[in-house]
Parts: C-alpha cells; structure tokens; sequence
C-alpha cells in the first residue's frame, strides 16, 4: 500500500504511517481529486490482503484539526510506527484541555447509554446483561484516554482498573469485572446484579473527568 501510495502522490508523497496492523495514515503535501481516482482502483487489492483504507490528508490537515479529533488523532500519535517516508509529527502535541474535553464527552454518553439502556431492558434480566455486556468497551475506551491524559499506563484491563480507583475513586475490582465482560460475556449477568453500582461508578468518572485540570 506504501509503494501503492508512493508511486500515485510521486514527490508530494510524504509519509505512510501505520496506527494499527490493517489501519494506516498516508500524508501528502497535496492531494488531488486525480490521485483518489488512481488510487479508487486498487483498494479491492488493499482489502483481500486484509488492509483497511487508509485515512489520506496533508500534514497541515492534521495540525490544524489537532483540537477536533484529539482523542483519535492522541491514538494514532501513540501507536504509530512510520512505514515509509518521513516523521509527519516532529514535535506535534494534542493539548491537555482538547483531551480533557473529548474524553469527558465519551464519560458523559457512556453514564447516559447505562440509564437509557436499564429503560430499554424493562426490567427483563437477559437484556440487561447484554447491555452491559456491550458496555464494556465503551468504558475501557474512557479509561484509556483517562489514564492517557494523565500519564498513566493503559496497557490492560488491570492498569486501567488501578488508573480508575487511584484518579476517580472507583474500586479497581469492579472495573476488571466489567471489562473482563469482553472476553466473557457470558458473566454479564453478574456485572447486571451490580447496576446501580455500575451506575454510581460512572457518574464518578464523568465527575472526574468534568472537574479535572492540567497540573
């Protein structure tokens, strides 16, 4: 895809910079309606050898949109590995309040999804569980932007359930029961008995996160 790239942009090629395995970034000093129409035709290729489309954009682009995608864009910054060209990032840095205000608004909706979620269910247990079930995620991605934001490790469901407790209070152990709900959803329904637990949990975090401010 690189040499894909490479050969399509010629010297307005400036980077190929791989987030994920299948996800990537290409950087162009421009990019023009011609080079999407080459490139169009190759993505059947890209997706059989398993590859995502790439995000395409210039360096400028991703400067000046630092405070709009903060969150994804801190996650491309933090898990990249520059495949071909030149570092597009120098000494790029997302701002602590850009973060702060992304990440408050994940918190807010995940507390929101818990409540409406416990209507939808109608008291029925099976669809409890599975609303909590899919919950997990979700709350793994606010702790990970959490402990992102303040520096701490984000590695494991156990790291990011020590990040809760030490920053927001919330006990460690019920974070590592509700995210082990990815790999086992089949125990949601234990983390469901434990609702207004759950709920308190989160209506703390976002409470955290709403008062937190750069030290």
């Amino acid at each position: 895809m690189a040499a894909d790239f490479r050969r399509v942009l010629g010297e307005r090629f400036v980077a190929f910079v791989a987030y994920e395995p299948d996800s990537a970034v290409v950087f162009g000093s421009r990019i023009e309606a011609a080079d999407l129409d080459a490139l169009s035709a190759l993505t059947g290729a890209w997706h059989r050898d398993g590859l995502e489309t790439p995000l395409v954009m210039t360096p400028d682009e991703f400067r000046r949109s630092l405070d709009t995608f903060p969150l994804e864009y801190q996650a491309i910054l933090r898990r990249h590995v520059l495949i071909a060209g030149a570092d597009p990032f120098g000494d790029v840095r997302i701002g602590p309040e850009d973060l702060r205000r992304a990440c408050e608004v994940l918190a807010k909706a995940h507390l929101i999804h818990l409540r409406e979620g416990w209507l939808e269910s109608a008291g029925h247990p099976g669809d409890l569980a599975k609303m909590v079930a899919r919950s997990a995620a979700p709350l793994r991605l606010v702790l990970t932007n959490l402990a992102d934001l303040n520096g701490l490790p984000a590695d494991d469901a156990a790291s990011l359930a020590a990040a809760a407790e030490r920053l927001a209070g919330i006990p460690a152990p019920l974070v590592t029961h509700i995210l082990s709900l990815d790999e086992a959803p089949d125990r949601a329904g234990s983390v469901a008995a434990r609702l207004p637990e759950y709920l308190a949990a989160a209506e703390q975090l976002w409470r955290f996160i709403d008062q937190w401010r750069a030290r």
